[in-house]
């Protein structure tokens, strides 16, 4: 079941009235799916999507192009300008089918699209291609075919098995004023040495006298079932009108767009989760360190009364801060001899120390030395001018500060 509907080809082709959605493998035959009273459209369906135009909607002119065969389209688009039919000039709005050649020119069908709309109903699902209407029938060799499309006589005329000329009569039934516009242009044709010999006039619908087109023609004539479709050949499908492959540009770029926007979607989905779990892993350490926090909060409040008793009696139980300690090394210096303090007093961080020397010279000597001792680097020292007596004697005060 699967295969069978990736194998799954539709054509949509131009009918008697209306329009005709045929569907089957692109290599096999093609079965008819659906009618349409109006233009017709495409499913999302299939691996190809073929647009049959009708002869309406092109120009199939045979011509003899004298050239080298690799500038064959340029000769044509020069032969349509001069017939006056304008152009879009993209590769898409002209095919080149070369029919034969001679020594001086190439026997050449052009076939070139009409400034008309697509008839699509809908241009939700685009064709992938596009091809002449009469390329997709079985047309029969060295003949003459003529059948209804989308209320209109069509004429189609092949030679060999190619066909050389495709367009819609002017005539609406298949009456002698008919038959002198086919004869018509066959002499046309057969002036410009396009037309071979035609072997019979092949008639797919119910118009017309058989035997009095025979009568009139002289040729044979046959009435016969419109036989099914089939898909044309790529190379005979590069035709595309200018609003599919405007509208298809389009959509290319809004899926383009909306590709990009999906990305931007998702790298911005992306972020906000790695934000929200690394927000959430954040949360949880927040939470944790909060909760030893509180836990250790009243912990810290004890060792932080420690912390102070113990500053509190550093200066009775530390040796490097008793007080005597402190003294005898404030006696430490030579000079000390010569010195009779008379106040000492001590805290946890300053000692203040007064004294009395004979002259202002010992207590200069002693204020430097107590400065330079290693044992009392610890402190910071303020060391006022001593104060002068009349005796000669004089009395100092020094205060050292610890940080």
């Amino acid at each position: 079941m699967a295969k069978t509907k990736k194998q799954r080809s539709e054509l949509l082709l131009p009918a008697a009235t209306g329009w005709e959605r045929w569907t089957g493998p692109e290599e096999g035959p093609l079965e008819l799916e659906q009618g349409f009273e109006g233009e017709g459209a495409f499913t999302r369906e299939g691996q190809r999507h073929t647009l049959a135009l009708p002869a309406s909607s092109i120009w199939v002119l045979p011509a003899w192009l004298k050239g080298d065969a690799e500038h064959l389209g340029d000769m044509a688009a020069l032969h349509l300008e001069r017939l006056g039919v304008r152009m879009n000039g993209t590769v898409q709005d002209m095919q080149i089918d070369r029919i034969d050649s001679d020594d001086a020119a190439h026997l050449t069908t052009i076939i070139a699209l009409k400034d008309e709309p697509a008839p699509l109903s809908s241009l939700t699902n685009l064709p992938d291609d596009s091809a002449c209407a009469a390329h997709c029938l079985p047309l029969p060799e060295d003949a003459i075919v003529v059948w209804r499309e989308l209320g209109r006589l069509v004429l189609a005329i092949t030679s060999g098995a190619r066909m050389i000329y495709f367009s819609p009569l002017s005539s609406t039934q298949l009456d002698d004023n008919a038959l002198s516009e086919i004869n018509n242009i066959c002499l046309q044709l057969g002036f410009q040495r396009v037309l071979g010999s035609v072997h019979r006039i092949v008639i797919w619908s119910d118009d017309g006298d058989v035997d009095r087109i025979r009568l009139v023609s002289g040729i044979t004539t046959v009435r016969e079932e419109k036989p099914a479709p089939h898909l044309p050949a790529r190379s005979l499908a590069t035709l595309m009108p200018a609003d599919i492959s405007t509208e298809r540009a389009r959509q290319q770029k809004a899926a383009r767009t909306r590709m990009m926007a999906l990305s931007a979607g998702g790298f911005v989905a992306l972020a906000i989760a790695v934000i929200a779990v690394l927000t959430m892993f954040a949360s949880r350490e927040r939470t944790a360190l909060l909760d030893k926090v509180a836990e250790l909060t009243p912990r810290a409040s004890k060792v932080e009364d420690h912390r102070k008793a113990w500053e509190e009696i550093a200066s009775a139980v530390d040796p490097k801060r008793f007080p005597m300690e402190i003294m005898l090394r404030c006696m430490e210096p030579k000079s000390s001899g010569d010195v009779a303090l008379v106040h000492f007093e001590m805290s946890a961080d300053r000692v203040l120390l007064r004294g009395r020397t004979p002259s202002s010279a010992i207590a200069l000597q002693y204020t430097q030395e107590i400065k330079g001792l290693e044992s009392l680097n610890a402190y910071t020292w303020e060391t006022p001018p001593p104060q002068m007596h009349s005796d000669d004697s004089a009395t100092f005060e020094l205060k050292g500060t610890r940080p």
